[in-house]
């Protein structure tokens, strides 16, 4: 039988156009691969471009430690979205990673002494990114930044002309236009501190460390965007010799009394502090608005007496206020008696106050106190913490036919009792005893419609000297202390920016959560290697396709 004929060129064509759907189909799945390689690479950049611009308006890190290490406090939040309606730069004066190595040399000093103790500096840099975060919500906003002194030393000079001091590495500046505050890097160094509430333990391992940062940052901005500072003499010397007994500055149960008020409660809460000697310098009336007399230890003169009194008058204008805080181990104070007299107000002498019922277990020289149910206490404090008064004398409201007006702003519960200091005998019923008392002089300036107005100077007498003491005021983690004298002194100056109490965090001695380095590679990981990764398995995927 014979085989059909054929044509050659009929089998090449078919052979061809088998090539030809070969060729078609490599690039048809070699195109389909590449655009959706295209699609993934595109979809993740933009999922990180809108990633980038979320993260500017609301935060999207979630802090997982129980500790909350990483995140503001509900205060400085609201603060931040709902108060602050000025912009602030926030410059820190070192790199970033140099938190971590703060943290190592800390870790390292205690692994020599036995201690396996963690400092997590790291905390600070994220801290500082949740205050922008949060800023940036409100009306205001803040602008964080990194400089290293050593390689640009004029990188802060704005700010140090403004400030009026060098500012040295390792500080955090804060500023609003020409108002500038300086955390220095000792100040820095205490944001992670020991808590001295655990410090009694036994074993030192034991201890935990808290963490202060937040309180210092939230307070300097508060400084910097408050309209009218107040400005404080702080009565540090008499004719060169301490005002105060060494007593208070170095007291291994209370800390420092006299750091503890001035710069711990009133620098840091919007008080512009400057030490004077009481005898030699001289208390402008157009450069302070207070004066604060911390625990004198000895009697004044007749001359300090009428300086102290014509800076209150200021040639009867008024509109000055004084602190006077009590040595309860003084004695002989015939003069400033006889000052405070003037204004209502008399300090029992040689006696303190004992608590049965309130006192502090081992230590019933230290009492709790409470807010006096007058409008001069400020606003009302409700939480589970309470103020404490040591060593504190009761501080009485005389009736006298003057001009002063007294009331009642701190005061005992109904168990407490006077006792003579020196025998231990008990001088006085139970009661409610006054442990501060703020008297006021006031006077009418005009006489029409246009110019009538009410003018006044306040004396405010504190019984205890220990009361605004370092482990008081800065444990407000413990104490109420802080947040009680300042709604005092801030009702009394008429100080109208809210001051907002950060306690101390107390941090977990173990946790799981990434270090600041940690969370750079993190970053790195998301950003850059799994896109690099979708495009290299792309990549790979179309080169196989396009050999088969």
């Amino acid at each position: 039988m014979k085989k059909p004929e054929t044509d050659g060129s009929v089998t090449n064509q078919t052979v061809d156009e088998i090539g030809s759907g070969s060729k078609f189909k490599k690039v048809k799945y070699g195109s389909m691969s590449l655009i959706t390689i295209a699609l993934v690479i595109a979809l993740v950049i933009i999922f990180n471009l809108m990633a980038s611009y979320m993260v500017k308006r609301s935060p999207l890190k979630i802090d997982l430690t129980a500790d909350k290490r990483y995140e503001l406090t509900d205060e400085s939040i609201d603060f931040l979205k709902n108060d602050l309606d000025k912009d602030i730069d926030i410059v820190v004066t070192c790199n970033k990673d140099e938190f971590d190595a703060l943290a190592d040399s800390y870790e390292d000093y205690f692994k020599s002494l036995g201690v396996n103790m963690k400092f997590p500096y790291d905390v600070i840099p994220v801290i500082l990114e949740k205050y922008e975060l949060y800023a940036n919500q409100g009306k205001g906003k803040i602008n964080v930044k990194y400089v290293d002194l050593d390689k640009d030393p004029s990188a802060v000079k704005k700010y140090s002309d403004s400030y009026g001091q060098e500012i040295q590495s390792h500080s955090i500046v804060v500023a609003n236009g020409d108002k500038v505050r300086v955390i220095d890097r000792n100040s820095v160094g205490s944001m992670i501190t020991l808590d001295a509430a655990s410090q009694n333990k036994e074993d030192i391992n034991d201890v935990n460390v808290v963490f202060a940062g937040e309180s210092m940052i939230t307070s300097e901005i508060m400084n910097v965007v408050d309209a009218h500072p107040v400005n404080v003499a702080f009565a540090a010397t008499i004719n060169d010799a301490p005002i105060y007994s060494t007593a208070y500055t170095n007291n291994q149960m209370f800390g420092n009394a006299v750091a503890g008020l001035r710069d711990k409660l009133l620098t840091k809460n919007g008080y512009f502090c400057t030490d004077i000697d009481l005898a030699k310098d001289d208390l402008d009336v157009e450069k302070y608005d207070m004066i604060v007399i911390p625990m004198p230890s000895v009697d004044f003169d007749k001359d300090i007496i009428e300086k102290l009194n014509t800076f209150l008058y200021n040639d009867g204008n008024y509109g000055k206020q004084m602190l006077y805080f009590a040595d309860s181990m003084a004695s002989d104070l015939k003069n400033i008696s006889d000052f405070l007299a003037d204004w209502s107000i008399e300090l029992t002498e040689d006696y303190g106050l004992q608590d049965d019922e309130k006192s502090m277990g081992s230590y019933p020289t230290i009492i709790q106190i409470e807010q006096a149910d007058t409008e001069e206490a400020g606003e009302k404090i409700s939480n589970a913490r309470y103020a404490v008064a040591p060593l504190s004398q009761e501080v009485k409201i005389l009736t006298k036919n003057n001009e002063a007006i007294p009331a009642q702003v701190l005061k005992t519960y109904d168990s407490a009792y006077n006792v003579n200091i020196v025998t231990g005998d008990k001088e006085s019923d139970k009661g409610v005893k006054n442990i501060a008392v703020v008297s006021k002089k006031e006077k009418q300036i005009g006489h029409n419609v246009d110019n009538y107005k009410i003018v006044n100077s306040s004396v405010m007498v504190f019984g205890s000297g220990y009361i605004a003491a370092d482990a008081f005021v800065v444990q407000t983690n413990l104490y109420n202390n802080a947040p009680v004298l300042l709604n005092a002194i801030n009702k009394m100056t008429g100080k109208e920016t809210n001051t907002v109490i950060i306690p101390d965090k107390e941090l977990q001695r173990s946790v799981i959560a990434p270090t600041a380095t940690q969370d750079k590679r993190i970053k790195a990981f998301v950003i850059f290697v799994i896109p690099g990764i979708v495009a290299i398995i792309g990549i790979v995927v179309l080169l196989r396709r396009k050999n088969r």
